[in-house]
């Protein structure tokens, strides 16, 4: 029997201790409230909740307003097993079940209004004791959500969005040393998440992080994410022009599973502890505009294994695995207007040793990996990664197979305005140590038959052949084989200078090409 009179009585009580709980900034409204105190069945339909942003601005001049406020549209929400007796008498709230189906919430961000003080930092429990003894819930969930968050805290307005959101918590305890519970996750036994369609913007709206699904499970220490990209919001020539950079980067990874997920200390420790993460699929574009006097000025761009020190928190990471990811880099010249580039096919291998937390023992993180370069030649690449080193030190060495230069036109005519008529790489070992100043260290590429033509830009052909500068270059210029006839085996250095708007994968290709050069070129 459901009893239908709460509204008028219960509904305005519930209407006004939001509003003056909330200093009045919220009101709450709804169609319908019902209550059986025989079953403990309560329903509340067709309610909204909505902030009031003139009355955020005047909590603003005495230090209490939120930064963060929601509106939300509210179809209906369901109780089961509801102890009203037990609230109004014990100061205890226990609910069997909350199902909250089908909500729209939208958030907004803005700047922050008053200093962080750390009086103002209250658990959950801290927040709710002076009406409660304890809450206690079965589960709560919800399924069908759509959330939208707005950022005013910039002067341009990000939208972060997700399509569709259902989650489900088990076994809620909120009470004076329920923080404390190690078994608990958030006062929670389990929790489970899964987001289709999240969309969150950078700062400068000129890329975002878009994702088509992602599943938590804290019960099974899981996380599984489809679709995962960094995608730029414009053509890459439109990127660079409108970002101020000169690289661009498009990756996305089509599957990643993490297993062995320890969240039980990020609550009290910011701590975070991951068995094993398998990526699987996945393509990566970089592309830069070779021009080194636009990348002279500004700030380093921080490596990989430094923005993974700048964490917000601890993160230790035991492997990561990584199969069926497709690199290719690009360059633009200026003085040909055109691109060229290399490629590293079919990559497969591991991480291992990454941390960022500052006690640990071991600072190295180390990668192998095995690839196909350029789609014919089997590549293998060592590298090493510093994660206490502020300059971001790394190694990097690697062993490349049997190569035909032929393969390479497309890369070295627009770059170095040099055609390939034959050669034959047989072995190609370097080996370098870097940070984010400068790379340096040496190589030995074992090849014969080079012969190449030396070009310059024609508007009409594309390219002309310099005939002298070719003459020059295949007989007096250039070694054609290492080693030669009864001699030695050269060995090339490898000596780079980076400037600041340098990616890290156009200093690898371009310490590489230092090698390369020194090795083919007589001095």
């Amino acid at each position: 029997m459901g009893i239908y009179f709460l509204k008028p009585l219960a509904g305005e009580k519930i209407q006004r201790s939001v509003y003056e709980g909330s200093d009045q900034l919220y009101r709450l409204q709804f169609d319908g409230l019902t209550y059986n105190p025989f079953t403990g069945k309560g329903k509340l339909t067709k309610a909204t909740l909505q902030a009031d942003t003139a009355r955020r601005r005047q909590l603003i001049q005495s230090e209490n307003a939120p930064d963060l406020i929601m509106d939300a549209n509210i179809p209906e929400v369901t109780v089961q097993g509801f102890s009203l007796p037990g609230l109004l008498w014990g100061k205890k709230l226990a609910v069997d079940e909350v199902v909250l189906d089908k909500i729209e919430l939208t958030l907004t961000q803005f700047p922050k209004s008053k200093p962080d003080r750390p009086d103002d930092q209250k658990t959950p429990y801290q927040m709710i004791e002076k009406q409660f003894e304890h809450v206690k819930i079965g589960q709560i969930r919800g399924e069908d959500w759509s959330v939208k968050q707005i950022d005013r805290r910039r002067k341009r307005v990000r939208t972060q969005s997700i399509g569709r959101l259902s989650w489900k918590v088990d076994d809620i305890l909120i009470d004076e040393k329920g923080h404390l519970d190690t078994t608990r996750l958030w006062y929670a036994k389990a929790i489970e998440v899964k987001m289709d369609s999240l969309v969150i913007p950078n700062e400068d709206l000129t890329s975002a992080i878009r994702v088509k699904q992602i599943y938590l499970s804290t019960q099974q220490q899981l996380l599984q994410i489809q679709g995962l990209g960094s995608i730029p919001a414009y053509p890459r020539m439109e990127y660079v022009r409108r970002s101020g950079n000169t690289s661009y980067t498009k990756a996305v990874a089509d599957q990643i599973d993490v297993t062995g997920l320890d969240l039980s200390k990020y609550w009290l420790q910011k701590k975070v502890r991951v068995k094993s993460i398998s990526l699987e699929g996945g393509t990566v574009n970089a592309f830069e505009v070779r021009n080194r006097s636009s990348k002279t000025d500004g700030p380093l761009k921080p490596f990989p294994h430094q923005l993974y020190q700048q964490l917000a928190f601890q993160l230790d990471i035991d492997s990561v695995k990584v199969k069926g990811i497709d690199i290719f880099y690009e360059e633009l010249n200026p003085k040909t207007n055109q691109t060229g580039g290399v490629s590293f096919q079919k990559i497969r291998g591991s991480i291992t040793g990454l941390s960022n937390d500052s006690l640990r023992k071991t600072s190295l993180a180390k990668a192998n990996f095995q690839a196909s370069f350029m789609g014919v030649s089997p590549l293998q690449t060592h590298f090493t990664f510093n994660m206490k080193s502020p300059r971001g030190q790394y190694t990097c060495e690697a062993e490349l197979g049997k190569l035909n230069l032929k393969v390479m036109k497309p890369t070295f005519k627009p770059l170095a305005l040099i055609d390939v008529e034959s050669g034959m790489v047989d072995r190609f070992h370097f080996r370098f140590t870097g940070d984010q100043r400068q790379a340096s260290g040496n190589g030995t590429i074992l090849y014969h038959d080079l012969k190449v033509k030396i070009l310059k830009p024609d508007e009409k052909k594309g390219f002309k052949i310099r005939d002298l500068f070719t003459f020059a270059a295949n007989k007096v210029l250039m070694y054609e084989s290492n080693p030669m006839p009864k001699k030695e085996v050269r060995q090339g250095k490898i000596s780079y200078e980076r400037i600041p708007g340098e990616s890290f994968f156009g200093i690898l290709w371009r310490s590489v090409r230092s090698c390369l050069s020194d090795s083919a070129l007589k001095t």
